[in-house]
Order: C-alpha cells, then sequence, then structure tokens
C-alpha cells in the first residue's frame, strides 16, 4: 500500500467550502482516477498533551490522504491527472478558488 499525503494551508473564511469541494468534487475525482480512498483531515485541539513533542497545526491546516495500491498505481493517477484538461482545472481550484497555501507532499510505503 502507498499512502500520498500532503498537508496545506486554506484561508478561515474558505474552510467550509473547500470542506465541501472535498467531499463533493475531489473525493469522487480523485477515486475514479484509481485512488482506492480519499480521506480529509483537519486539525483538533486536546486539552491533554500525550506526549511533550505534542503540536497542535492551525485549525486551517488540513491533510489530503490517497491510498493506492502500490507505487506504479500511483504513478499512472498521476500521469492521468497531468494529462487531462479537466482534471488540471480541477486541481487548480485549490489555489485559484480556495488559496490553498504552504503545502507539504510525502509518499508512504507501508510495511
Amino acid at each position: 500500500m502507498i499512502l500520498v499525503q500532503w498537508s496545506c494551508q486554506v484561508p478561515q473564511e474558505n474552510i467550509e467550502a473547500f470542506i465541501d469541494f472535498a467531499e463533493k468534487k475531489l473525493k469522487p475525482f480523485y477515486e475514479s482516477y484509481g485512488c482506492l480512498r480519499y480521506e480529509l483531515y483537519f486539525p483538533m485541539t486536546t486539552e491533554k498533551k500525550y506526549f511533550p513533542y505534542h503540536i497542535t497545526e492551525k485549525k486551517n491546516r488540513y491533510t489530503e490522504q490517497l491510498i493506492f495500491d502500490d507505487l506504479k498505481d500511483f504513478e499512472k493517477f498521476y500521469e492521468t491527472v497531468e494529462k487531462d484538461k479537466a482534471a488540471q482545472d480541477l486541481v487548480g481550484m485549490y489555489v485559484k478558488i480556495f488559496g490553498i497555501s504552504d503545502c507539504n507532499f510525502k509518499i508512504l510505503k507501508r510495511r
């Protein structure tokens, strides 16, 4: 299994619209392009700190996760999205419509 994960900032005033966009547009889009599962997470605060290095992210910093069977499936997904104009327009909405910024990206492999 491959976990593709990125974390970005979304302006506070765009959070609810972005969540709606993710549920109605991104999830079906990503899953129709070969992603096994798409998930969106926002940080939560707790009164208790579990470890000394436990940090609480800003409430407007979200994390998206896409699950693939293997790296080959992710690469095929990525190449398909890069070649598809409609896909590029949808992905372009992250910045154009929602003002997404300060993103971190990683690919993780389950052992």
